[in-house]
């Protein structure tokens, strides 16, 4: 027996459970990219329109930052277009994907002792986690592979096509055993995904410096190395080779770690409690405040960094703009404000979107909770349903109030270091939390499915991923009207663009307060599911 003993079955194993969720991520990255790519192919037709497209783009510091470096738009071809419109965010589901894989099948399983089941077994110590990277590795090829084919079908060049899904996977691959090493480090599976989605955003914030302001930063970013891969813009095949020693080198890590603990502990032990509790933990209000506060701290942090970099930004895009007429026209269509103003509307609605995943997160973990029997004894003595749920829901809803607002004040403060002026702040404080009833409602509907339908309560990401693509490739990919007004972001006011409308705001805040009830309801009325 070695340590890597009933790896093949233990992958088969892995197969078999996420025989509909690993499906679902693949064939959901491939069609986003493919139909981005499609939508582009059929857009830009023409060499005057390539080119008005790289005047609109090339050197513009707010497109860069949501979008890429642009390489190749000097000369544009279509496939440049198609990797500097989709690669970014492609990048950005693949690391998704991978985070949560490794959570799933590494730290969740010690967490509710199945682990511990098969080490007992013929199970050397290695084989969880070289099953876990050989599942993640085949679905990171699989994306690779068929995005790329679908490139190919598209008629766009097969070097760029293959390389563009390789870069796909390399990146995948990197974020992927990013989570294995924290798997090591941290006791819980939540720990696992806010080392992964930070280690996502840190990576997204290093491109975007490197890419707006020069320097190394964009080579300690994965996501600029799958960009500095340059499909259809003289590929660098080497930098394949650079994601790939990293994540195998990360991955050996992640085996050594794995060694020098204990099975259920983690390199960073948590310290004792206090004897006597504190008195604010003897309530359910209190107890759903400690087990998320470390989560909402995090949240906060990453959306107020985010936000100082979209308010730095903002500067830049003022004077790109300036010498943009063509870009000028472009922002003057999406508000009656400024053109700098539209790109801060666009800049806080994809904070909003990101607060949305700790709302999700936040009132999922009623459902985590309820699954591995925490709830029971707390439910068992003298609290009644509806108070316990209610203070989770209560830690969410505040936890969105504080997450979105974050974002604002970043962004104003970033931009009111450039400019000096301080009223910055609350203006954009003001103009992201005209989302909170959007965040509010996706929120809600993740609350029904819970009280509902628990087993489907992991639904709630499709309505974010849903509101995703509208919010980030609406546009791009002409999405009709009917389709885009299913996302309840598109009907929040586009401040600091577009007047402020309190209708709609009424009516998202309506539908999210019926949701929340009927989950409530649905809570009260079923059994409490293990």
């Amino acid at each position: 027996m070695t340590s890597l003993t009933g790896t093949a079955g233990l992958v088969r194993f892995a197969l078999r459970r996420d025989r509909v969720r690993l499906p679902i991520w693949i064939v959901a990255i491939t069609v986003l990219m493919a139909v981005s790519a499609a939508s582009v192919v059929g857009l830009y037709t023409t060499e005057a329109e390539l080119l008005t497209y790289s005047r609109l783009v090339e050197g513009n510091a707010a497109m860069v930052v949501q979008a890429g470096p642009g390489f190749g738009l000097d000369d544009p071809t279509t496939g440049a277009v198609v990797v500097n419109e989709s690669l970014l965010w492609g990048v950005v589901a693949m690391g998704l994907m991978g985070v949560f894989a490794v959570a799933r099948h590494t730290r969740a399983e010690e967490e509710t002792g199945r682990a511990e089941l098969l080490r007992a077994t013929v199970v050397g110590r290695d084989a969880p986690a070289a099953a876990t990277a050989i599942v993640v590795a085949l679905a990171d090829l699989a994306v690779g592979a068929l995005v790329a084919l679908a490139l190919v079908l598209l008629g766009l060049p097969v070097a760029g096509s293959i390389a563009l899904g390789a870069a796909l996977a390399a990146a995948g691959a990197v974020f992927a055993a990013v989570a294995a090493v924290a798997a090591q480090v941290t006791t819980t599976a939540r720990g696992v995904i806010g080392i992964g989605v930070g280690a996502i955003g840190a990576s997204f914030v290093l491109r975007a410096v490197g890419d707006v302001r020069g320097g190394p930063f964009s080579w300690l970013s994965p996501i600029g190395w799958a960009h500095r891969v340059r499909p259809f813009a003289g590929e660098q095949w080497w930098v394949l080779g650079l994601a790939l020693v990293v994540a195998i080198g990360l991955t050996a890590i992640a085996f050594v770690l794995t060694s020098r603990r204990d099975l259920g502990a983690g390199l960073l032990t948590e310290r004792p409690g206090p004897a006597q509790p504190a008195g604010w933990l003897l309530s359910p209000l209190g107890l759903a405040v400690r087990l998320q506060r470390g989560a909402l701290i995090g949240w906060v942090a990453g959306l107020v960094v985010l936000g100082v970099f979209y308010g730095v930004v903002g500067d830049e895009a003022e004077q790109m703009i300036a010498d943009n007429p063509d870009l000028a026209d472009f922002f003057a269509q999406l508000g009656s404000g400024s053109v700098v103003d539209a790109f801060f509307a666009t800049a806080l609605l994809m904070l909003a979107l990101m607060a949305t995943g700790f709302t999700v997160s936040s009132v999922l973990r009623l459902r985590s909770e309820e699954t591995a029997g925490r709830a029971d004894p707390i439910l068992s003595g003298g609290v009644p349903r509806g108070r316990w749920m209610a203070s989770h829901l209560a830690v969410a809803l505040v936890g969105s109030l504080l997450v979105v607002g974050a974002g604002g004040v970043g962004a104003g403060a970033g931009y009111a270091l450039v400019t000096g002026d301080a009223g910055q702040v609350p203006r954009m404080l003001g103009a992201a939390l005209v989302h909170l009833p959007a965040v509010a409602l996706l929120g809600a509907l993740t609350v029904a499915l819970f009280g509902l339908i628990p087993r489907w309560a992991l639904l709630g990401w499709a309505g974010l991923a849903v509101a995703v693509v509208v919010g980030i490739f609406g546009e791009l990919l002409q999405l009709p009207e009917l389709v885009r007004d299913v996302s309840p972001f598109e009907h929040a006011p586009a401040l600091p663009a577009a007047e402020l409308d309190l209708v709609p705001l009424v009516v998202t805040s309506t539908l999210a307060l019926g949701l929340g009830a009927v989950g409530l309801l649905g809570f009260r009325a079923r059994d409490v599911d293990q």
